[in-house]
């Protein structure tokens, strides 16, 4: 086989098409994304445009500019009160600022603009340098959010490129001025550090008379004249790119001023005296769903609560992307139906399903689907240099809604970014060297990189460092990639969820299981049919076991029957991993009760006799859960034959398998006492039943299933008591590494119920047999037969009551 596609990182210094971004200098604005860029080294692709980021601390501030708080993706962050619900008031809010400062200031109808030159006219007040965006068409209020009453004069908004921050500082800028909080605003459109001595510039020669003709010097002079003003001011610094552009740039700190920036940068740089970040993220699901019906209501479309919350959830609740969707589907005369259709369908690129540059909605400068282009770039280009690219690459085929980050600083992703080729694992030696690979502080550096970038965030006080991505911005990424790329991310993604996995079946239904099965969800999703080349499959049967050891077994059999039918187109009826995956597809269908879970077996064993042969373990594997059928279905002498056949065998071929070799004996002496209802085989057992937890855990699941085979022969055997007395500590050890709810501690709880009644405590047991059938209802469904075997138990025990 040709040896796999090599993964070429993207490293400082690898070659892009050079795009030319503008600078943009003066007066400035636009809802959506205002501004240029410096020039930058980029993929040629059309549409990109400038990054953004993050926020600070203290101070006296504007209505609706509250105490900060821990930022909240969720939206509005600490201290910015809805826009259109400030706090204080209006009113109080005037007439707070006018009786502090002896003056009274009017509103924006009133402002004057003077050119420059010596002969100008005195300035009139309140004054307005550069524009304000206009407000976005069905502006969308965002919750108010306050907290504490020590505010802080500069607030930072950051957050992922099209979430609104602009509009928000516009909507906040607007509603300072109708306040009369304000007597000076300066909006700065602040891509570029040019950009905002220019504007400086201006401003200082509109209230101080400053010379233009050296924007520098004006630009220090207009700080200067900020610093010993007793008016007030408010400076917006909207779209800050670089935090080096802000250096000796910053406003001062005084009690009359107050600063908004906006920025994707979450860089500690920005940080310092009375400033405060705040988050801002996407719309909340009831700020969507408003949004998305009066956008289109406003267009003639109408369309339900749950159409606008299925197409917003859709979205990721991200405003530019729903300001976006809603005009191309409007112009395409479509349902919101319709619309999500062609979104879901992956032959359909992001560009193909928003307006044209030309059409877009409320002065956007970019698509939804370019927005974060230069973003990325300005991640690659931090230190270490080069490698912010390919570790979103590896996430953005991941799940959208949590990857812990040990995936993705772990040694495949490390080689992915490093530009090693995938292992050939297609022949009889798999090479396992990794090689070139990026050291893991390099890698958990270029998380952070993207973290300051607002393209991934990290949750700091989350013990696993988890990532979150936006489901566009995964998109995005996704789609620049070429398809031989895109199959080698998604190997190395699945290898290290795979290598992440915890081992032990309890360990299943933990927090890293369930996270780890929602990635390989969205693996599988994205990117499952291009892994069978690579042989980057395991993790997809891993995933589908974890849901059976869960608990979540009609999940396990619906996935494994997906995974065999793809097994056997891809690889062969007879290829190792699909027997695998027949196998574990007979196991759990048993494991589910399935109808047809014997013939499953059959055909399993037939097909690993045929391949491996009949001493082989994987054979020996299936006809222990074929014996173990045989027993449950009332055949215990003929489970008593096939162990006995399966030891045999054993001691022969694999006499170092010493736990299988234990398991086979307790299987005998367990089917043996079942068939003959021998309590000299009780005695066996438990010293069996010793000698495994001489080799595993308490918790391990044969262990278990040793104890509850010992209960049910001594319940068999005559000793109810007993069996209850010792399912009673099998109860405790599954309720805490499995929880009450989890299947197997489901049985447990029926059996333990059973032999309670057996031993005369009725009450008790009528008692916890209701609360097992309430739960396997709640857990299992009406209809499933462990249910029903729950139910005919309490009607027998109730019956007999009577």
């Amino acid at each position: 086989m040709a040896r796999p596609v090599r993964a070429a990182a993207g490293r400082a210094g690898r070659c892009r098409t050079a795009a030319v971004h503008r600078r943009v200098g003066g007066v400035g604005g636009g809802g959506g994304r205002p501004g240029g860029g410096r020039c930058g080294r980029r993929r040629d692709r059309p549409g990109r445009s400038v990054g953004a980021g993050r926020a600070g601390r203290g101070g006296r501030c504007l209505p609706g500019l509250g105490a900060p708080r821990k930022p909240s993706p969720a939206g509005c962050g600490p201290g910015l009160t809805a826009p259109g619900d400030f706090s204080p008031t209006v009113n109080a809010a005037t007439s707070v600022l006018s009786s502090a400062h002896g003056a009274a200031f009017g509103h924006v109808e009133n402002l004057h603009y003077h050119p420059a030159g010596a002969g100008r006219a005195p300035l009139a007040w309140p004054h307005q340098v550069g524009v304000v965006p206009p407000e976005a068409h069905c502006f969308q209020p965002r919750d108010a959010r306050t907290a504490g009453d020590d505010p802080a004069p500069c607030r930072i908004l950051c957050g992922l490129g099209g979430a609104g921050k602009t509009q928000w500082a516009a909507r906040l800028a607007r509603e300072a001025q109708r306040a009369g909080a304000v007597a000076l605003l300066v909006w700065v459109t602040a891509s570029t550090r040019e950009a905002i001595e220019s504007v400086y510039a201006q401003a200082a020669q509109e209230v101080a008379g400053a010379d233009p003709a050296d924007p520098r010097r004006a630009a220090h002079q207009f700080l200067s004249w900020l610093q010993r003003t007793e008016r007030r001011w408010l400076i917006v610094l909207d779209d800050v790119a670089d935090p080096a552009d802000l250096r000796g740039l910053w406003p001062p700190h005084r009690p009359q001023g107050q600063v908004l920036v906006t920025t994707r940068r979450r860089d500690a740089a920005l940080m310092g005296q009375g400033r405060a970040f705040v988050e801002v993220g996407e719309f909340t699901p009831d700020e969507s769903r408003s949004y998305l019906r009066t956008k289109l209501a406003a267009h003639g479309h109408r369309v339900t609560d749950a159409a606008a919350e299925e197409l917003a959830a859709d979205l990721g609740h991200l405003p530019l992307a729903l300001a976006q969707a809603a005009s191309y589907l409007t112009d395409q005369g479509l349902s919101c139906a319709e619309y999500r259709r062609r979104l879901h369908d992956r032959r359909r690129c992001l560009p193909d399903l928003l307006p044209e540059h030309g059409e877009l909605p409320d002065d956007h400068r970019e698509t939804v689907s370019a927005v974060w282009e230069l973003s990325i770039e300005r991640a690659d280009q931090l230190r270490p240099r080069g490698l912010a690219r390919p570790f979103l690459e590896m996430a953005s085929v991941l799940g959208p809604h949590g990857i812990p980050a040990a995936v993705l600083t772990g040694e495949p992703a490390r080689a992915y970014a490093g530009g090693c080729p995938v292992p050939d694992t297609s022949g009889d030696e798999a090479e396992e060297a990794w090689y070139d690979e990026v050291p893991v502080e390099d890698a958990e550096a270029a998380l952070r990189c993207l973290h300051r970038l607002s393209l991934i965030t990290l949750d700091p006080d989350d013990a696993r460092q988890t990532v979150r991505v936006h489901g566009l911005v995964q998109r995005a990424t996704r789609e620049s990639l070429d398809p031989e790329r895109l199959a080698t991310a998604a190997y190395h993604a699945g290898t290290c969820l795979l290598l992440a996995w915890p081992t032990a079946p309890h360990e299943q239904d933990g927090p890293l299981a369930r996270m780890l099965r929602d990635n390989a969800d969205a693996l599988y999703d994205i990117a499952g049919e291009a892994m069978w080349p690579l042989h980057g499959y395991y993790v997809f049967n891993q995933s589908a076991d974890s849901y059976g050891c869960a608990g979540m077994r009609p999940k396990a059999v619906a996935m494994l029957e997906e995974l065999y039918a793809s097994a056997v187109r891809h690889l062969g009826a007879d290829h190792a991993y699909t027997l695998k995956v027949q196998h574990q597809l007979a196991y759990w269908r048993t494991r589910n009760k399935d109808a047809d879970a014997s013939d499953t077996l059959m055909a399993a064993l037939e097909s690993h006799r045929r391949v491996y042969g009949d001493d082989h373990i994987h054979t020996l594997e299936v006809k222990g859960h074929l014996a173990e059928l045989l027993g449950r279905g009332g055949f215990p002498h003929g489970a008593v034959h096939v162990f006995e056949d399966i030891l045999g065998v054993l001691l022969r071929h694999h006499p170092d398998e010493r736990v299988r070799i234990l398991e086979a004996r307790c299987q005998i002496a367990f089917w043996n006492g079942m068939a003959h209802r021998d309590p000299a085989q009780i005695a066996a057992l438990e010293q069996l039943h010793d000698a495994l937890l001489a080799e595993l855990d308490a918790a391990d699941e044969l262990v278990l299933t040793s104890a509850h085979n010992i209960a049910a022969l001594r319940g068999e055997c005559g000793d109810p008591a007993g069996a209850a007395a010792l399912l009673e500590e099998v109860a405790r050890i599954e309720a805490r590494t499995r929880g009450t709810d989890h299947p197997e501690s489901l049985t447990t709880r029926h059996n333990l119920a059973f032999y309670r009644a057996k031993a005369g405590d009725h009450d008790r047991a009528v008692a916890e047999l209701s609360a097992v059938l309430d739960d396997r209802c709640r857990v299992l469904g009406e209809d499933h037969p462990s249910t029903d075997n729950t139910r005919d138990k309490l009607a027998e025990l109730r019956a007999s009551a009577e």
